[in-house]
């Protein structure tokens, strides 16, 4: 199983919209390898294979230009961002983009990256954007590897009769694996600490030093373990020491990431915050404008206001409030993914309409965030958040689902009662498919999140009133994975099915 962190893959990251996949996890990508190379390549390519959901939305998503700013070393969250391609030139780097077959493709956002440095020699890897920014480095020159982002690496390819005592000195720092082929060696260190300079130091003298390579984390390093390790043992372990789902979840992440509880309620206000700036936006006059929609938001928040509805009320601010979330999303502004960039308007919407309607405490809102956590914590895992992999389900399906359970936490319902809401909004959206409409986050996305911002109301209210649910919340997640597995790849973040190829969605025209 994968060892998840809140922060590090549910609640963030913090990104320019639209995509978490194609967005957030390529820069990571790019940055990861921009700190292996040491420095600005003379040349890059990107490489993508055809008909994969990567090389059908990179453009339309902003992958290239997520990956030009990793490559340039720049924040993700750069003013400069939509202009990434008028800003490489004046680096003195040539970077290309490019839809080729090439056999370690085993993704759908599968990346070759191929790089000349300016000392002549070649730099090449091949990596994954898995989900909700997540990415897996699995072969760094040649080589089989394994980095996620969450640690420090250093990589070093001796000759083979070198590997034990090099081994040897390294594993004093931290985990190390090791690769033999060809009479050659490659060693990988993985740590939560820097790398230690006197170990850079002595393999400056090694005579046989085919290659070195360090790479600083792109997450918060994973520097402790975890005090449970699926869905059924975190509310246990709520139960036994009379603990909320969300005080729970903080007390895990204090453990897996060795760091006080104050700052880590700090960095989720702060992404709180985020949220609250982005609906603020999206219901102002200055919404950004998007590729195919016009901002409604603030016209369904004004019917409602007016009683021009049919209905009305606090499930319909919060969906119109999710909806303006993703406006901002859409138009390329700074939202927090939760858990990715295409369900980035959920969770803003009810934690706002936490603030303004239900009149929660801000540091009870911020509880209910490690809730949401918590219950997003449970896909990341045991399954994917990727929609290319599994379909809308574990994108909007799961920031519906972490809603309910920051509902429940937010009403002073139980862990367990919290477990359920999020397990029966699974259960409402399982298989779900992504047809986004010409490969923009807009249509289906924006209606669904702000009708799942709405659900998450309704299923906490069911479980809070006496439903029993049945299914707990990792049998329902493992049966939302393995259903999305066997979603055709039309259905999965393609735009090649559903509502993508109707006439009238073909024949939109983008107003930008």
């Amino acid at each position: 199983m994968t060892i998840a962190s809140i922060l590090n893959n549910v609640i963030g990251p913090v990104m320019p919209g639209s995509s978490s996949s194609h967005t957030a996890g390529p820069y990571h990508i790019a940055k990861m390898c921009r700190s292996m190379m040491g420095e600005l390549p003379r040349e890059i390519s990107f490489t993508f294979e055809p008909a994969s959901s990567i090389a059908e939305v990179y453009h339309e998503q902003g992958s290239d230009l997520a990956l030009i700013m990793g490559t340039l070393d720049l924040p993700l969250t750069d003013p400069r961002f939509k202009k990434a391609f008028d800003l490489f030139p004046s680096f003195g780097v040539n970077i290309k983009f490019i839809i080729k077959s090439f056999p370690e493709s085993c993704h759908p956002n599968s990346i070759k990256i191929e790089a000349k440095l300016k000392d002549g020699s070649s730099f090449s890897a091949v990596a994954d954007s898995t989900g909700g920014g997540a990415l897996l480095i699995r072969r760094l020159n040649g080589w089989e590897v394994e980095m996620t982002g969450d640690a420090y690496y250093l990589s070093v390819e001796v000759a083979g009769e070198r590997s034990e005592p090099i081994r040897e000195m390294l594993e004093k720092s931290g985990k190390v694996s090791v690769s033999e082929k060809n009479g050659r060696a490659m060693l990988l260190l993985s740590t939560s600490a820097p790398i230690d300079p006197h170990i850079l130091e002595k393999l400056k003298f090694e005579e046989n030093l085919f290659g070195c390579f360090c790479s600083i984390p792109v997450f918060f390093p994973v520097r402790g373990e975890r005090i449970f390790t699926s869905g059924e043992e975190m509310v246990r372990y709520a139960e036994e020491r009379g603990l909320s789902l969300g005080e729970a979840a903080l007390e895990f992440e204090a453990a897996l990431l060795c760091m006080p509880k104050e700052t880590l309620d700090a960095e989720m206000d702060r992404r709180l915050q985020v949220m609250i700036d982005s609906v603020v936006l999206g219901l102002s006059e200055n919404s950004p404008q998007m590729f195919l929609l016009d901002p409604s938001a603030k016209k369904i928040m004004d019917a409602e206001k007016e009683g021009r509805l049919a209905l009305g009320g606090i499930h319909t601010r919060a969906a119109a409030r999710a909806m303006a979330a993703m406006q901002v999303n859409s138009g390329q502004g700074i939202v927090c993914a939760a858990p990715t960039g295409g369900s980035a308007g959920v969770i803003p919407g009810v934690m706002v309409t936490m603030l303004e309607d239900m009149k929660k405490p801000r540091e009870e809102v911020v509880r209910s965030m490690w809730a949401a956590g918590a219950i997003g914590w449970v896909l990341a895992t045991r399954g994917t958040f990727a929609a290319e992999v599994c379909g809308c389900q574990v994108e909007i399906g799961a920031a519906g689902a972490m809603g309910a359970g920051a509902v429940v936490e937010a009403a002073g319902g139980s862990a367990r009662q919290a477990a359920d809401a999020g397990a029966i909004m699974f259960q409402n959206s399982m298989g779900l498919v992504c047809d986004l409409v010409q490969g923009i986050v807009e249509i289906p996305c924006h209606t669904r999140n702000g009708s799942f911002a709405s659900q998450s109301f309704i299923c906490a209210d069911m479980i809070l009133g006496g439903y029993y649910n049945a299914v707990h919340i990792d049998d329902t997640v493992d049966a939302v994975y393995s259903s999305g597995r066997m979603l055709p790849p039309e259905f999965r973040c393609t735009s090649l099915g559903g509502m993508a190829i109707t006439p009238s969605a073909l024949s939109m025209q983008k107003k930008r």
